[in-house]
């Protein structure tokens, strides 16, 4: 993974105590004012941030010169999906090429069983044929995967949040394209230390984003496993379906822990 170009939430621990400095003085806040509420067994609501599940950057196999690029910003595409072509001459002739060498070893082998079969060829002879035959196979099986590798697959189901290169330019190891999972989406919410070990992995939440009406559920996915002694907080992620892609990365939003859930 190299450098981003656009917004991008690193999920380390430092990106997570940069989010801390930003969450949890309002989320303090409504601690101050639910500490004495017995209805509120669980101090909520605690403020959060949508984060896209997963992100990754796509850099090619090999070196090359783009021929296709086959999605742009905001285009959904599917794990599996052939998104960039590398130009391929040279890769396609070498298939070919070895293919016509198969063909041809193949045929000489079958002209020649019927003589072998007579001893009008030797052993010696034989063998020989039938080794530039597999020669030939393991040949044409390493130029199809030389072929195959001027392609580049999404390895996730998501949106390309950012298209770096474009067709005509030289790509290496630098990253190409990102691509985002949406959905589920996560909310990182930063907890005061006294809560830790009241907050439990599986546990449901409901929460409410800007500028939205509706509340929406989700489960706490990821609890950190230490406490950040700087800012004495912890993480949380909490991970909720999107299905319908109503909500969005960067929103900022509040999140109520359901005791007992």
């Amino acid at each position: 993974m190299t450098s981003c170009k656009t917004w991008k939430f690193e999920q380390t621990y430092f990106g997570k105590w940069t989010l801390a400095s930003t969450l949890l003085l309002a989320s303090f806040t409504s601690y101050a004012n639910n500490a004495n509420d017995a209805s509120h067994p669980l101090i909520s609501p605690f403020s959060c941030l949508l984060e896209p599940s997963s992100e990754v950057e796509l850099s090619s196999e090999v070196q090359g010169v783009i021929k296709e690029l086959r999605v742009n910003r905001g285009d959904k595409v599917k794990k599996g999906q052939v998104v960039m072509k590398l130009n391929s001459t040279v890769e396609i002739a070498a298939v070919n090429t070895v293919k016509a060498r198969l063909d041809f070893a193949s045929r000489k082998v079958e002209r020649n069983a019927d003589l072998y079969r007579k001893s009008l060829i030797s052993d010696n002879e034989q063998d020989e044929m039938l080794t530039e035959q597999r020669l030939a196979e393991f040949q044409l099986k390493e130029a199809k995967v030389r072929l195959s590798q001027r392609q580049t697959r999404s390895p996730i189901s998501g949106v390309v949040i950012e298209r770096i290169k474009d067709p005509g330019e030289f790509v290496d190891e630098e990253p190409f394209l990102r691509i985002a999972t949406l959905n589920p989406i996560h909310a990182e919410v930063v907890l005061p230390a006294e809560l830790y070990g009241k907050i439990s992995k599986g546990q449901q939440v409901n929460l409410s984003a800007l500028g939205k009406d509706a509340t929406y559920q989700g489960k706490v996915s990821i609890i950190d496993p230490i406490i950040d002694a700087a800012s004495n907080t912890f993480a949380v992620t909490v991970s909720l379906n999107n299905d319908s892609q109503s909500l969005f990365v960067g929103q900022r939003c509040d999140v109520e822990f359901i005791s007992g859930s």
